[in-house]
């Protein structure tokens, strides 16, 4: 029984590529119904697969390509008696009307601010931790940082953003207190506009770095143990089983997880800024989410919903550029991107 299951995970692996092999040995291209009926044979013999694939395309279909007809919206006037479709165009002036907007251009400016410090100090945070993590011998030990490192990621960003202005309040802020202590004068952290980055990040290395050492350990996990037995017989060192072995192997993982990144150079996280920022700090925090959120809601503005349309659609093209360009560099440096993981 168990030779049979493995000889059809073998078959199901390697089908793909021996109906190739019989192509181009012969140099010919078999008809249409032939290959046909050899991809209904490679479908049946991997159902298992498909069958657990299909939720997930399911999923997609229904709640991310079916609404996309909305983005239509971008370029009409919004008038909810006849909806999406019904709503008469007026061309590029939601666009105009936006641009137009004199608080456009800070907005986009702390996106990327924020966006960039996330990429250059939150990204690399978790490959770190992994990496170290790996090294740990002692499981008990490991397995109490581990869970402790997670469970921030389980708080949501209403309850972690109340400890942090309870943490940092002038008042009766537990760091002001301390500093108090030591003779200082209490500094209002919440209110400095030249503070908000270094709380947000923080915030942010808190809640987020746990989590996202989850993807690299599970990639360190389908290492080969036998590379770390032949590189110690040859005498590597702890720091060359890392850098020689660990990281090389893990790094098309990093490579997809740093493009799926840069790709979200314009989303700087709408819930992490609207849980820490005020009306003293806009100059800093405000971002393009947030800008909007406020523009369109607390301003009451009548064409709300095609003027979201039209900034969503203005920052997924620019997302689109930016992977195109990181998944092309990516390729050129290190040999791997989203699409050549292999």
């Amino acid at each position: 029984m168990i030779g049979t299951e493995g000889k059809e995970e073998k078959g199901c692996a390697n089908s793909d590529i021996a109906s190739e092999e019989r192509v181009w040995n012969d140099g010919t291209r078999r008809p249409k119904k032939e290959r046909l009926r050899e991809l209904g044979r490679r479908i049946y013999r991997c159902r298992h697969i498909y069958l657990m694939l299909l939720p997930v395309i399911l999923f997609y279909i229904v709640y991310c390509y079916i609404p996309m007809y909305g983005v239509v919206l971008a370029w009409k006037e919004w008038r909810p008696k006849y909806g999406v479709l019904g709503s008469p165009w007026i061309d590029w002036e939601n666009f105009e009307t936006l641009f137009s907007q004199q608080l456009l251009a800070r907005a986009v400016r702390n996106t990327v601010v924020i966006s960039s410090l996330k990429l250059l100090i939150c990204f690399p945070l978790p490959i770190l931790v992994a990496l170290l993590l790996n090294e740990v011998m002692n499981r008990q030990f490991k397995k109490a940082v581990q869970t402790f490192l997670y469970l921030p990621n389980f708080i949501s960003w209403i309850i972690l953003g109340g400890i942090v202005k309870v943490l940092l309040a002038m008042d009766d802020g537990l760091i002001n207190n301390i500093i108090a202590v030591f003779g200082g004068e209490r500094i209002s952290f919440l209110t400095n506009p030249d503070a908000f980055y270094a709380i947000l990040i923080l915030a942010e290395i808190w809640k987020n770095t746990g989590w996202g050492t989850i993807i690299y350990t599970a990639a360190i996990a389908g290492i080969d143990p036998t590379l770390y037995e032949a590189a110690k017989m040859d005498g590597c060192s702890r720091g060359g089983l890392i850098f020689r072995i660990t990281f090389p192997m893990i790094l098309p993982v990093c490579t997809v997880m740093f493009i799926m990144q840069l790709s979200n150079i314009m989303n700087a996280g709408f819930d992490a800024v609207y849980n820490l920022y005020n009306k003293n700090v806009y100059e800093t925090a405000d971002i393009l989410d947030t800008y909007i959120y406020r523009l369109f809601t607390e301003s009451q503005g009548g064409n709300g919903y095609a003027l979201s349309t039209a900034v969503n659609f203005f920052k997924s093209a620019i997302n689109f550029c930016f992977l195109i360009a990181g998944n092309f560099l990516a390729k050129r440096i290190s040999g791997y991107s989203m699409f050549t993981i292999d």
